[in-house]
């Protein structure tokens, strides 16, 4: 494990490891660490709200505002994501992907501080949802804080996902997480839930539900009129294009065979296990080429990039970000009748 700064919980104070232009092992997937820059932050997920601390916030947004000026990241949360929106690089290995920094973590106050507030937009007839619960009053179940029971009230950045509009409906299933099981409210699974800064395409209203597309199905969560917990955000959606039943989902945006030269061993091309139907719309976050960098251990002249032709989007799936070839989809924007 490798990666470029450690944020202090007590006053956050900042240790650098690595270079900018040093590559980290941090995020479980070769893809996302080749191509971004790793933080981690002293805690415990589970008591996440005694170490978050204001110092530590601080220190991160002002640390994260100066890379994301340096080497021109956007700051939204198709940019800035935790570990836990990292996606599994192949079906074997989603349901041991990272789960930090957790449901504890403030968004809201983190893009306060970063100088770019998650406000969404002003249009009422938006066809996004970002996902904004009030930090200090939204205080979801949780179990797994401890050996048995459920964990402390405490505000949390996270809203549960049903299968239904009703608190007693299960939760939206992860076949990723829980090949054979059920969603549960455990701390450390985020199969069905959706967080704070995250933008999902919007599927319905009822009452005091709103529904989204997520994992390739329609997920509810409790959103009242009295108390919002989303608001509406413009962006651009994609959607299968005409005539295709479902397109497949990645891990990792990795060029077509015939773009390696000699001496690179080629990546194969892995969909994960699930299915992104016709009639439904995933948020676009970035659309870049295919490239995969074959690192030369110890002696970055041997490293190789390796650049193919196809085009990758990526979407907000689930709870993590996830990859569909650009020819696969077709690209919405809020203007765009349905």
């Amino acid at each position: 494990m490798s990666w470029h700064f450690t944020l202090r919980s007590g006053d956050g104070h900042i240790a650098q490891h690595l270079r900018g232009s040093d590559i980290g092992w941090h995020a479980g997937n070769w893809y996302v660490n080749s191509r971004s820059i790793g933080l981690e932050h002293e805690g415990y997920l589970a008591r996440g709200g005694a170490w978050y601390t204001e110092a530590m916030y601080r220190s991160s947004a002002a640390l994260v505002a100066h890379l994301a000026r340096k080497y021109d990241v956007p700051l939204n949360r198709a940019h800035i994501i935790g570990h836990d929106n990292v996606p599994g690089t192949t079906p074997e290995g989603v349901r041991d992907m990272h789960q930090d920094p957790g449901p504890y973590w403030d968004w809201a106050h983190y893009f306060e501080l970063l100088g770019s507030p998650l406000t969404g937009s002003a249009d009422p007839g938006a066809r996004s949802v970002l996902i904004r619960p009030d930090y200090a009053l939204n205080q979801p179940r949780f179990t797994g804080c401890a050996k048995s029971g459920d964990c402390p009230p405490q505000g949390a950045a996270s809203v549960w996902l049903h299968s239904r509009p009703s608190e007693q409906a299960p939760l939206v299933r992860d076949i990723g997480k829980h090949p054979k099981g059920a969603s549960t409210y455990g701390v450390y699974d985020h199969a069905a839930r959706a967080s704070t800064g995250q933008r999902y395409a919007l599927a319905e209203r009822r009452g005091d539900w709103t529904a989204i597309w997520y994992l390739g199905q329609k997920a509810w969560f409790h959103d009242p009129e009295t108390a919002r917990t989303s608001v509406p955000a413009a962006g651009r959606l994609v959607t299968p294009r005409p005539g295709r039943a479902s397109v497949k989902v990645y891990g990792r945006a990795y060029p077509e065979a015939s773009a390696y030269p000699r001496g690179v061993p080629r990546q194969e091309l892995i969909p994960l296990q699930y299915s992104f139907p016709a009639g439904q719309f995933y948020s676009l976050g970035m659309t870049s080429r295919a490239t995969y960098l074959r690192a030369g251990a110890l002696d970055p002249s041997r490293d190789r990039v390796v650049r193919g032709d196809v085009r990758y989007r990526q979407i907000q799936f689930g709870h993590r970000i996830m990859f569909v070839r650009a020819a696969d989809v077709k690209v919405i924007s809020q203007e765009d009748p349905r």
